[in-house]
C-alpha cells in the first residue's frame, strides 16, 4: 500500500510540478537603466524646457514613479502636465521643488519593454531667475506585470543654464530739436529802427520843430528892430 502511494506522488510530481514551478520561473523584477536630460540646456529666464526621463534596457515595466527634485527659486513646473508612454495612464503629484509621474498599463496589457531609447516621461517646465539649475530624478520606483518592485534612489541627473533677461539701455536721439516757435515770433516781431528824417536832430533823435519855431522868432524880432531903427533914422533927418 506504501508502494502504491509512494507511485503516486512521485507521478503527481511528475505531471504538476514543471507547472507549480513555471510561475516562479517567469517572475522575474522589472529592468530599465534610467536616464534624464534638458532641452534646451540653456535658456532665459522665463523661457520654457523640458526634462526627459528615458529607459534602456527596460523589461517588463507594468507601471513605475518617477520623481524629479530641483531649485523651486530657478524652476517650477509648467502649466502644461508631463506625458508618459501610449497605452496606459499618467498622473502628476507636485510639492515645493518636486514633481513626481506616475504611469501605469491597462488590464492585461504588458509591460513595457524596450533596448533603447524608452521615453518613461517628457515633464514641461518653466524657468524662474539666472543660474544653474540642477534637475534630479531623486527617486524611483518601478513594479513588473508579476508585482516585483524595484526601488532607486539619486539615479540620474541634468543641469540648465538660465541666463538673465537682457536689460534694455534708451539710445540718445541723433536728431537736431526743431526751432522754438516762441523764439521765431518774438525775433520776427521786433520792429526795425525808423528812418530819419531831415529834421530829426542825428546826436539824440529828438523832434526839431520847437528849434525851428524859436529861431524864426528869433528872426522876426531882429527884422523888427532893425526897422524900428530906419524909421528912426528917418524921423529925425526931416
Amino acid at each position: 500500500m506504501s508502494r502504491r502511494l509512494g507511485a503516486v506522488l512521485v507521478a503527481a510530481l511528475a505531471l504538476f510540478g514543471p507547472v507549480l514551478a513555471a510561475p516562479a520561473a517567469h517572475a522575474a523584477p522589472p529592468a530599465a537603466i534610467l536616464s534624464l536630460s534638458m532641452s534646451p540646456m540653456s535658456v532665459t529666464a522665463g523661457d520654457a524646457l523640458v526634462a526627459t526621463i528615458t529607459g534602456s534596457g527596460v523589461s517588463d515595466l507594468y507601471s513605475y514613479d518617477l520623481e524629479i527634485t530641483f531649485d523651486p527659486t530657478l524652476l517650477a513646473p509648467a502649466a502644461d502636465a508631463p506625458t508618459g508612454p501610449a497605452g496606459g495612464f499618467t498622473s502628476t503629484v507636485t510639492g515645493p521643488g518636486s514633481l513626481t509621474v506616475s504611469h501605469t498599463r491597462l488590464g492585461t496589457s504588458p509591460g513595457v519593454s524596450g533596448a533603447s531609447g524608452v521615453v518613461l516621461a517628457s515633464i514641461p517646465l518653466r524657468s524662474l531667475a539666472a543660474g544653474s539649475a540642477v534637475v534630479e530624478l531623486s527617486s524611483v520606483r518601478l513594479v513588473s506585470s508579476t508585482g516585483d518592485v524595484v526601488t532607486a534612489a539619486a539615479v540620474a541627473s541634468g543641469t540648465v543654464v538660465i541666463a538673465p533677461v537682457p536689460v534694455s539701455v534708451p539710445q540718445p536721439s541723433t536728431s537736431s530739436p526743431a526751432p522754438s516757435l516762441e523764439a521765431s515770433a518774438s525775433a520776427s516781431a521786433t520792429p526795425a529802427p525808423a528812418a530819419k528824417g531831415p529834421g530829426d536832430l542825428a546826436t539824440t533823435g529828438v523832434d526839431a520843430t520847437p528849434w525851428w519855431v524859436a529861431g524864426a522868432l528869433g528872426v522876426a524880432l531882429i527884422a523888427g528892430g532893425a526897422l524900428f531903427v530906419l524909421r528912426r533914422r528917418q524921423a529925425v533927418q526931416e
